[in-house]
C-alpha cells in the first residue's frame, strides 16, 4: 500500500480536500471531541463573590488590577478550559498569581506546569508552587513509552495552569487533554505572537480562533514597564515598527542596545567575541552563567554551531585542570552549557533543557551534567543527546530567560527572519538584550509576517459545538 493510499481524505466546509496522516486525523478529532465535552458542561459562575474577594484581596496587598486582569481572574474561576495571553509588561505574571491565589481560596486542588524545564522553573518562582514539564505532570512512563496519566487515571487536581502553552504541539496537547477529568479545570497561558509549537499543529491559536474557549488578552503595558525599551521594543515588533534600540556604547542608558556588528558575519562573530571579553563582563555580568547567544539558524558563521566553537574557547577554554571528550567533532569540557537535543525518558531530561557539565570520569566513560539541583550521567556513547549551549536557537530558547540576550541578526539569516523570531529572541532578555547586524536585517525580520502555513482543522472542528460557558 502507497503512503498516498494511507492518506484520509475530507472535504472542509468550502469543499476544499485536505489530506490527512491518519494518526494526526485521528488525534485532531478526538482532541476536539474531548474538548468540546468539557466545554459543553454547565458552567455556575458565582462572579459576584470572585469580585468580593478580588477586592479584599487587592486591599491587603495594595495593589490594583487593571479591567483586563480582572476580567482574566473572573474567567479562569469559573471556565472549565481558557486562555490566558499576554506579552511583556502587560501584567500577565502577577494575573497568573491573582489566579493561584483565587483557586487556594477556593479550596481547590492546583498543578503547575510547562512544555520545559525551564519554563517550569519560572512558573514555579512566579507562584511559590512547584510546577512541572507536562511530560512528568502526566507521569511519562519508559516502559511502555507512554504516560500514566490518562481518561483512567486522570490526574487528581482540580486546577491546572500549562505556561507556554503555545509550544503545546498537537500530540502533547492530546495528552494533556486526556490527562484532565471532566471536573476539573484548565489554564493555558501564553504570549501568542511568539514562534509556534515545534512539533504538528498549530492548538492555541485554533482553541482561540475558534471563539468558543474564553480567551483573555492582557494589551495595556504598565507604566513601570514603559521604561524598559525591552517591552517598548517588543510592542513595536508586533506592530510591524523598527525597535527603540540604542547604538551600543561604553555608557548605555538603554537596556536594549545595538552594534552594527559590520556588514559580514564574519565580523558579527568579531562583534559578539568582543562584547562577552570585555562589554559584558564592565556591566557586572558573568559570561559563563549570565549571557545567552540566541541565532536564528544552526549553520553559517553567525548559526549556534560555529558561535558554540568560538564562545567555548572563549568563556571555558582548555586547562590542564578540566577534563574534556570529544564526540562527533564536538568537545564537551567540564564546565561547558550544554542542551538536551531530545526526550530522554529514561533520565527524565527532555528536549530544550540546559544543563552545566560538572565532572567527566575516563574510566567509567561518563559525563555528570547538572540540571538545576540534579545530577544526570551520560555514557560516553549517549554524547550525541547533547550540545554545547552557549548559543542556541531562538526556537530552542523559547520558555526560557536569561539575565542578557545577544542577537545576531544579519540577511544571511534572510530564509528565517520573521517578525515573530525577532520578537521572541528579544522577550528572552530580562535585564539586557544586544542585536548585533545590520538595520536592513532588523528591518527585513519586522515586515516579515509570512509564516509557513499550518494546515488543521482544529479550528472548525471546535467551531461547530455549542457551548455553555458565560464568558
Amino acid at each position: 500500500m502507497s503512503l498516498a493510499d494511507e492518506l484520509i481524505r475530507e472535504r472542509t466546509p468550502d469543499k476544499t480536500l485536505v489530506c490527512y496522516n491518519p494518526a494526526f486525523f485521528n488525534t485532531e478529532n478526538n482532541l476536539a471531541f474531548l474538548i468540546s465535552q468539557r466545554l459543553t458542561q454547565r458552567v455556575e459562575a458565582d462572579i459576584p463573590r470572585v469580585r468580593d474577594w478580588l477586592a479584599r484581596f487587592t486591599q491587603n496587598r495594595k495593589v490594583e488590577l487593571s479591567p483586563q486582569q480582572q476580567q482574566a481572574v473572573e474567567m479562569a474561576a469559573y471556565s472549565k478550559i481558557g486562555v490566558l495571553s499576554g506579552g511583556p509588561g502587560t501584567g500577565k505574571t502577577f494575573s497568573v498569581r491573582t489566579i493561584v491565589e483565587l483557586w487556594k481560596a477556593m479550596g481547590k486542588s492546583i498543578a503547575l506546569a510547562a512544555p520545559t524545564g525551564r519554563a517550569a522553573q519560572r512558573l514555579t518562582e512566579m507562584t511559590g508552587l512547584e510546577a512541572k514539564t507536562v511530560h512528568r505532570l502526566l507521569e511519562f512512563d519508559p516502559a511502555h513509552m507512554g504516560f500514566k496519566r490518562d481518561m483512567k487515571n486522570p490526574l487528581p487536581q482540580k486546577a491546572i495552569i500549562v505556561d507556554e502553552a503555545s509550544m503545546l504541539d498537537l500530540f502533547l496537547a492530546y495528552s494533556l487533554i486526556k490527562a484532565i477529568s471532566e471536573d476539573s479545570q484548565l489554564l493555558l497561558v501564553s504570549d501568542t505572537d511568539q514562534l509556534p509549537s515545534v512539533g504538528p499543529g498549530k492548538v492555541l491559536g485554533d482553541l482561540i480562533n475558534s471563539g468558543k474557549v474564553p480567551v483573555v488578552r492582557l494589551t495595556q503595558i504598565f507604566r513601570q514597564a514603559q521604561t524598559s525599551a525591552i517591552i517598548t521594543s517588543a510592542h513595536r515588533i508586533n506592530q510591524g515598527q523598527y525597535p527603540n534600540i540604542e547604538p551600543i556604547s561604553d555608557n548605555p542608558t538603554s537596556d536594549c542596545l545595538w552594534h552594527g556588528g559590520g556588514q559580514k558575519p564574519e565580523h558579527g562573530v568579531q562583534a559578539i567575541s568582543e562584547l562577552i571579553a570585555n562589554f559584558i563582563p564592565s556591566l557586572g555580568f558573568n559570561p559563563a552563567t549570565d549571557v545567552q547567544v540566541l541565532s536564528p539558524m544552526t549553520r553559517g558563521l553567525v548559526g549556534t554551531r560555529n558561535l558554540n566553537n568560538v564562545l567555548q574557547q572563549l568563556i571555558n577554554p582548555p586547562s590542564p585542570q578540566k577534563l574534556e571528550v570529544t564526540r562527533g567533532g564536538t568537545v564537551f569540557r567540564v564546565g561547558d552549557r550544554v542542551i538536551q537535543l531530545t526526550n530522554d525518558y529514561n533520565r527524565e531530561v527532555f528536549n530544550g533543557d540546559v544543563g552545566f557539565i560538572t565532572g567527566i570520569d575516563t574510566e567509567e566513560q561518563e559525563v555528570i551534567i547538572r540540571y538545576q539541583q540534579r545530577d544526570v550521567s551520560y555514557d560516553y556513547a549517549d554524547l550525541n543527546e547533547i550540545a554545547l549551549a552557549w548559543s542556541v536557537t531562538i526556537h530552542k530558547s523559547q520558555g526560557s530567560e536569561y539575565k542578557v540576550a545577544i542577537m545576531p541578526i544579519y540577511t544571511q539569516h534572510y530564509m528565517m527572519l520573521s517578525r515573530n523570531l525577532i520578537y521572541t529572541g528579544l522577550t528572552r532578555a530580562k535585564e539586557l538584550a544586544i542585536i548585533v547586524g545590520s538595520k536592513k536585517a532588523i528591518s527585513m525580520a519586522v515586515r516579515s509576517v509570512n509564516q509557513k502555513e499550518r494546515y488543521t482543522q482544529l479550528q472548525q472542528r471546535l467551531a461547530q459545538i455549542k457551548t455553555h460557558q458565560s464568558f
